[in-house]
């Protein structure tokens, strides 16, 4: 059997890195990466621009004049395009274009008003509260490099340089399909010995959040035929994601049909509970993975084997899932022999991290799961942790590490 991290490993060394470029609007771009260097369409800022609400003025004539004279009063997006006479200055709002004669700006709470004129208490140095033309960048530096993860931040970059669409690195298109003859569809009225399939809306929900395309190859039942035709249309993807039937019971099929259709199986069963019937193969450029039917099962060793694989097809800089250190809050006993995941819910207290594990009737209860931020990753030679021991755990969702990317086959 294969433990955790050689099966990291493993997935490690098959992932692909996507070669396709798309074009995308700004405002979509957040979680896609870069394919492109973007450049400043103009010098930030475009002209010399206040920095305080006050009054702009040469500084020179502080020396002959005890009070200003207000000629103008320019607000942001306006422009006063007057000359200044000696002694004259303009009332001017904070972003707003400082006058071409004017070089200081001085801040409104160190002025004194009479009528339409103006006592400067306090007059700074001169050229102080102007940010000049240029000073953040001029035109043609590059703001963004290929390769880039795009947040919020960078979106508001591409926003300020005039870019309505960029070009990034296209995400994977990820298939998935849950097995078994006693699924139903959410909606469909429940029949004795039937559950509702759970898993491939919790897929569905991961793959969104990832950025990748999702497409819904339905319910196979554990019937060869039915099998072979779905995970057939699946394997035209770049990746697939089978739940459920690749256990070892009679009707546990998709490993003998996915043989049969040529995917070389790298894994099957892990050291790691719950999750020990997962499975991970390869066809040609798709990956494939057969996830444990049980929920929690499933969403965990999707986060864990297939989450860094599709990050690293898009070219996330960080794909792997970081591994922290926090304290367990209460005790925990397991049976040796597996790596043991639980559910926990993890916050930040004074100088480190607490690990508060979340009771569940199982890995099929996946109203347990609700609440939980974290998998906590506990070692297999342990059976007794106590409270207050360093536990390895991994954020659910997070995407930071050092998973290295093998270069598309």
């Amino acid at each position: 059997m294969t433990t955790l991290d050689e099966a990291l490993r493993i997935i490690r060394d098959h992932a692909i890195v996507g070669s396709e470029t798309v074009s995308t609007e700004v405002r979509r771009a957040a979680g896609l990466v870069l394919a492109e260097d973007v450049a400043s369409d103009m010098d930030m800022p475009a002209f010399d621009r206040a920095m305080m609400d006050g009054f702009a003025y040469r500084h020179r004539d502080v020396a002959t004049h005890e009070t200003m004279h207000i000629v103008a009063t320019v607000a942001a997006g306006e422009e006063f395009t007057g000359d200044l006479a000696p002694g004259e200055c303009v009332r001017i709002m904070t972003g707003a274009p400082v006058p071409s004669d004017a070089d200081t700006v001085i801040p409104v709470e160190e002025t004194r008003e009479e009528g339409d004129r103006v006592r400067f208490e306090a007059p700074p140095p001169e050229g102080h509260h102007i940010s000049p033309r240029g000073e953040d960048l001029v035109t043609g530096a590059v703001v963004l490099r290929e390769g880039q993860l795009l947040g919020s931040a960078e979106v508001g970059v591409l926003a300020a340089v005039g870019r309505r669409s960029v070009r990034v690195y296209g995400p994977p298109r990820v298939a998935y399909l849950s097995t078994g003859d006693e699924l139903l569809e959410p909606g469909e009225p429940l029949r004795p010995g039937m559950i509702r399939s759970s898993n491939s809306s919790a897929v569905h929900a991961q793959i969104l959040a990832l950025r990748a395309l999702p497409h819904d190859l339905g319910i196979a039942r554990d019937v060869e035929d039915d099998l072979r035709e779905k995970i057939g249309r699946g394997l035209e993807h770049d990746m697939l994601l089978l739940s459920g039937g690749v256990s070892r019971g009679r009707y546990d099929l998709v490993p003998d049909v996915l043989e049969k259709l040529g995917v070389q199986l790298l894994f099957h069963r892990l050291l790691v509970k719950p999750g020990h019937p997962t499975l991970f193969g390869v066809r040609d450029r798709a990956l494939v993975y057969g996830l444990p039917g049980n929920p929690i099962a499933a969403l965990f060793a999707f986060e864990l084997y297939a989450a860094p694989a599709i990050r690293a097809f898009m070219r996330h800089p960080r794909p792997s899932t970081t591994r922290y250190l926090g304290e367990l809050t209460e005790s925990i006993t397991k049976r040796p022999g597996k790596e043991t995941l639980v559910p926990c819910f993890t916050e930040w207290r004074d100088a480190g991290f607490l690990v508060r594990p979340i009771r569940t009737h199982g890995s099929a209860d996946i109203f347990g799961m609700t609440g939980a931020n974290a998998i906590a990753i506990l070692p297999a030679d342990v059976g007794h942790f106590e409270a207050g021991r360093p536990v390895p755990f991994c954020r659910l969702g997070e995407s930071e590490g050092g998973f290295s990317r093998k270069e598309t086959r």
